[in-house]
């Protein structure tokens, strides 16, 4: 007796679409999810690289501070000045490897540029200069909220230099430096402090 074989029922069809369907859903909510955490990872991971570019060019900047007074257009400026919420100083480690005669020592400036919610960087390339000299202007730090520059002597102080209503220490008071930086900033909705030690000049005063 020849027996006949049977091919699935419409019931059995339709149950292993469903089972289909569920487990299609169920790997696609896994891959996207695991997309969205790597775009994520991406975005951290760039931001991360822009802080630590940030961190290091400021760490080298308060390094190679150096108490040298400037000369903008015939005014004596200290060596290291903080007002109105911008922090300039006279920086050295300059090279010039094509002997084109370049100072060894130069002006930085950093400001908030609350418009853009960025952070500046403005180089001078002289300590000696008149009004019309252009720095070269760079963006350090991108979608800041918020900047505090402060100076640590060691008391926290919006203003450099201070006034300890000492004449006779005028001239070596506009090279004195503070003991330290303090930069407190707000990024993507993220607070960062960083603090800067600076040469010691207290033999400046003496």
């Amino acid at each position: 007796m020849i027996k006949m074989k049977q091919g699935f029922t419409l019931i059995e069809l339709l149950i292993a679409i469903a089972i289909f369907a569920v487990l299609s859903a169920l790997g696609w909510k896994v891959f996207d999810h695991v997309a969205h955490v790597k775009e994520r990872n991406i975005q951290r991971e760039q931001v991360l690289g822009e802080l630590q570019t940030a961190y290091q060019i400021l760490l080298k900047d308060s390094v190679q501070i150096v108490p040298i007074k400037a000369n903008v257009n015939h005014n004596v400026e200290a060596a290291l000045v903080l007002q109105n919420g911008n922090l300039t100083f006279s920086k050295s480690g300059v090279v010039d490897p094509l002997l084109q005669g370049r100072p060894p020592f130069e002006r930085i400036e950093y400001r908030y540029d609350e418009d853009n919610k960025s952070i500046t960087r403005l180089r001078y390339q002289n300590l000696n200069r008149n009004n019309n000299e252009k720095p070269e202007k760079s963006v350090f730090l991108d979608n800041v909220d918020e900047l505090n520059m402060t100076v640590l002597d060691p008391e926290e102080l919006m203003i450099w230099p201070k006034n300890d209503g000492l004449e006779n220490r005028n001239n070596a008071g506009q090279q004195v430096l503070p003991k330290g930086l303090k930069f407190v900033f707000s990024r993507n909705g993220t607070q960062y402090e960083w603090l800067f030690s600076l040469l010691n000049t207290e033999h400046l005063l003496k």
